[in-house]
């Protein structure tokens, strides 16, 4: 179908309105989350891929769920990419090729999220944010969601750059056993098959990456009464030097 008025007028002049109808408000990063239990976004006419997913409480209880735009300032109308195959394209561009894309902790949300665009739109997604929770209990609720994200990445993505954010845990107090962890070392435990670094044999399935950011995200937590709580506590410690170095090396990053 076209739309022969909007496809008359100039190129410069189309792009103005389709900035116009997507307007980010200056924010070139866009957050995609699941949205909670009960609060599914109202319908914009697009199909939207439903997965489910466990209720982050208490409760621990699983619904239906789909991502969604979480930032209130944004006001995209994505129903005019429906128009024709040209606009769609013209458009594509503007939002996917335009923006990079964080998912937070919400990474259940990208191969749905990503599922949802033709080869062609997928290939302009090429930075993304994600949140990495630590690998030991209580943090480790991801275990299975970053294990299938990973997979879906590495056989799909055009992901050039990742910026991933790694959650840690520094004890309160001194504790007994290493505090901080070189790259060396690291690559020891993963050798061995330590299970704190289980994930990255999954990160390493991604391939194409180019750029690597780490931000790590570091809490404060109880003293380490195990082994793999005094290993975590020495992991966050080297998410900045140790770790990024670490990990530099096992996607063959400069």
């Amino acid at each position: 179908m076209e739309c022969p008025i909007l496809m008359r007028v100039p190129a410069e002049v189309r792009m103005l309105i389709y900035t116009y109808l997507f307007d980010d408000n200056g924010h070139k990063q866009l957050h995609i989350e699941s949205a909670w239990a009960g609060k599914l976004p109202k319908s914009d006419s697009r199909i939207r891929s439903r997965y489910y997913v466990i209720e982050r409480s208490f409760h621990r209880r699983c619904y239906e769920t789909t991502y969604c735009l979480a930032m209130p300032d944004v006001r995209f109308w994505p129903a005019i990419m429906r128009v024709n195959r040209r606009i769609y394209e013209e458009t594509a561009y503007l939002v996917y090729g335009g923006h990079t894309f964080d998912f937070g902790s919400h990474i259940e949300a990208v191969e749905p999220f990503l599922s949802d665009l033709t080869p062609q739109s997928r290939m302009l997604v090429q930075e993304l944010s994600l949140y990495k929770r630590g690998p030991v209990p209580p943090y480790d609720h991801d275990r299975s969601e970053w294990r299938s994200v990973c997979r879906f990445l590495g056989g799909h993505g055009s992901v050039r750059k990742l910026r991933l954010v790694v959650e840690g845990g520094i004890p309160s107090s001194a504790w007994e056993g290493p505090k901080e962890f070189t790259a060396a070392d690291l690559k020891l435990l993963y050798d061995i098959k330590h299970e704190s670094l289980d994930w990255v044999g999954d990160l390493a399935r991604i391939k194409g990456i180019e750029e690597l950011e780490i931000i790590p995200d570091v809490h404060h937590c109880p003293p380490p009464a195990s082994t793999n709580m005094i290993v975590f506590a020495a992991i966050s410690a080297s998410i900045e030097k140790g770790l990024t170095q670490f990990l530099r090396m096992q996607l063959c990053l400069p």
